[in-house]
Parts: structure tokens; sequence; C-alpha cells
């Protein structure tokens, strides 16, 4: 049973954003909606698993990850309280998914089916609707998100991969990033070593361009960054 504290975390996410609070049980119905529970390091879903369902993270946090050619786990992204995953490859009905999703905490997860949007046959309710566009908003996001994964792993100095990410997290009009990822979460999502990631970042510190402290990163000289 829902918690009043994650219907707020539902509306909220990028999914249902837009619906109102009187129409979000019939929608979760409309989308066979259920919530199920997860331990630290439990797998949520495996490599070659079929993925029928999406989700948002109710409680806690997860890893998406692959397995690169020498079966080493490459770390995607990591999804927090609101975030919604697995819509692609909800709506294409994957036969076997190419990732794979761990629970980095004690997590709770609402899974729906966005199947019953594509077997009605016309959205004359509001809910549906502003499911469908928050659905394409999403798929955009994420298209945008992949470019940035791409244009990072594209760099072959580990400097310009920090470049490059840092870049894109900074919010305008600030000089300080709260990283997503610890250490060693933050080298498996640039594909680095992390003894090799900590030493770049000691050294860029000594070099006046940075001050890292905990998982926030001040950026103490601007023309370091990628200015688009």
């Amino acid at each position: 049973m829902l918690k009043p504290a994650d219907r707020k975390t539902i509306l909220s996410s990028a999914i249902f954003k837009g619906i109102s609070g009187e129409d979000l049980d019939t929608a979760l119905e409309f989308l066979h909606a259920h919530d199920r529970s997860y331990g630290r390091d439990e797998m949520i879903f495996l490599i070659g698993d079929p993925i029928s369902s999406a989700g948002i993270i109710l409680e806690g946090s997860v890893e998406l990850s692959f397995m690169d050619e020498n079966s080493n786990n490459v770390n995607m992204n990591h999804f927090i309280k609101g975030s919604v995953f697995g819509e692609a490859l909800a709506c294409a009905q994957a036969e076997r998914s190419p990732m794979q999703m761990r629970a980095l905490t004690d997590c709770r997860i609402l899974f729906f089916d966005f199947q019953s949007l594509f077997r009605s046959p016309s959205f004359v309710l509001d809910y549906q609707a502003v499911l469908i566009r928050n659905l394409l908003r999403d798929f955009s996001r994420q298209n945008v998100f992949l470019n940035q994964k791409v244009r990072i792993m594209s760099q072959k100095l580990l400097r310009d991969r920090l470049r490059v990410y840092l870049s894109e997290l900074i919010p305008p009009g600030s000089d300080r990033i709260s990283l997503r990822f610890n250490r060693s979460e933050l080298a498996e999502f640039l594909g680095v070593n992390r003894s090799a990631l900590s030493r770049e970042l000691s050294r860029m510190q000594e070099e006046g361009l940075i001050a890292v402290s905990g998982t926030e990163v001040r950026i103490l000289h601007s023309d370091f960054l990628i200015h688009h």
C-alpha cells in the first residue's frame, strides 16, 4: 500500500508530473502499478531478463550497469528517490535486457506497465494524454544523457573526461558541483581506474583548477570548463 510520501514522490516524478492527485489512483490502476522491496545488493533485473515494466524509486538508490567484453562491470547511471528507469525497454517489451540493475541500498520500487497506453484505442482521459506527453519528454532527456555519456567516453584523456562530465553538471551561474557518485562509482562511470582518477583530481587541485571536498567540487578556474 502506498504511503502519503510515496504519492508525493510519484506525482513529482518525470512520468506522472502534471497528473492531479485525484487522477493518480486511476492512472496507477490503468498502468497495473505495484510496489516491491529489495535489500541492499539485491539484483532487480539481470542482463538477458525480459523487461515488461518501468519503475520509479520510492525509497533508496539503485545502479544501472552492463558488462564489457572482459566481463567488467560498467556503471551507466545511478537512480535515487523519484527517478524513473526502464521506460524505453518497457515500451519496447525487450525480450533480453542489455543492462542489469542492482540495489545500492535497501529500496522500494513502484513498477508499472506502459503497454496499457499502447493497447488503449484513444487517449480520451486527461491523465492518459499527460502520461504520453511526459513519456516523450523523458525519452528526449534519455537521448541527451546517452549523447553526453558517449561524448565523455570518446575522450582519450582522463582529464578531458572529467572536463566534459563536470561541464555538464555545473548549475548556471554557480561554481559548485554536487557529484552523484562517490570516488569509486565516479571512476566506474568514467570508465577509468580509481587510483588514476584520484591522482588526476589531486593534480587538478594542485594546479588550482578545482577544489574537492567529499562529493562537492568547486571550480576555481572557469576556463577549465567546456562552455557550450
